[in-house]
């Protein structure tokens, strides 16, 4: 009945001319766009308890996934899945587009953690889960360099969840991106939620630069206001797949 009811629901509301903001299960749509393709490996930036992180194995079963989490909170949660399933490798890293060191804001949701200060728009939506209570220092890095030293492992699937990290984290994977990755999904903002942070049309400019095109957006957010304010993309590198 609800397969009845959904399908009665897009003919209805959209004619079968379908739409930009996709209102499909990412996760099938991922698997049905990578099918015929080899994916040997999963790139989860932001993984924080791994959740995300298993739900891509479900639909990549073959692949090894490398879980980007600098959030200290986070770590023995990854390490304690790490030994009960070897295909999750664990990457106590931030991702960046050079090498060094920056401080992590840490807030109070963990959701709200990032590189980037909260804005005065993300506080004031959100005045105590983007609070932040603390800072701590962590490690970054490129994926190229990080991918170099691992031995060039395939990235078949990069997906980030960073909050506003994801321009300065594919910068620093252009050769990741020429080389293996076909897929991407990621976390957008179209307006300012963090300061300094990467916004959508950067975003897409700098996988259009490598290749990639938008397929389509998912789960939109918007403010009280009802402004458009966050939305998670799949990018498809179209050659690659065919498409």
């Amino acid at each position: 009945m609800a397969k009845v009811l959904w399908s009665l629901l897009r003919k209805t509301a959209f004619k079968k001319k379908g739409n930009l903001v996709s209102l499909d299960d990412h996760y099938p749509v991922m698997k049905k766009l990578l099918a015929g393709h080899k994916v040997n490996g999963i790139l989860d930036a932001g993984a924080s308890n791994g959740r995300i992180t298993g739900k891509f194995l479900k639909v990549f079963p073959e692949a090894k996934a490398y879980a980007f989490e600098p959030q200290p909170m986070y770590r023995e949660r990854l390490t304690n899945l790490a030994e009960q399933d070897k295909r999750i490798s664990p990457q106590f890293l931030a991702l960046g587009e050079k090498q060094g060191s920056l401080e992590l804001q840490i807030t109070e949701s963990a959701g709200c953690t990032s590189l980037f200060k909260p804005s005065e728009r993300m506080q004031s939506m959100y005045p105590d889960e983007a609070a932040v209570k603390e800072t701590a220092m962590v490690d970054v890095v490129t994926i190229d360099e990080w991918r170099a030293k691992q031995g060039n492992p395939g990235i078949e699937v990069m997906k980030f969840d960073i909050q506003g990290g994801e321009l300065a984290a594919l910068r620093g994977a252009k050769n990741t991106l020429r080389e293996s990755t076909m897929l991407v999904y990621t976390e957008i903002l179209f307006n300012p939620l963090y300061e300094g942070g990467a916004l959508y049309s950067e975003i897409d400019l700098c996988l259009r630069e490598a290749g990639f095109m938008l397929y389509n957006m998912y789960k939109p957010k918007t403010d009280e206001n009802g402004m458009l304010m966050w939305s998670n993309a799949i990018f498809v590198h179209a050659q690659r797949l065919g498409l």
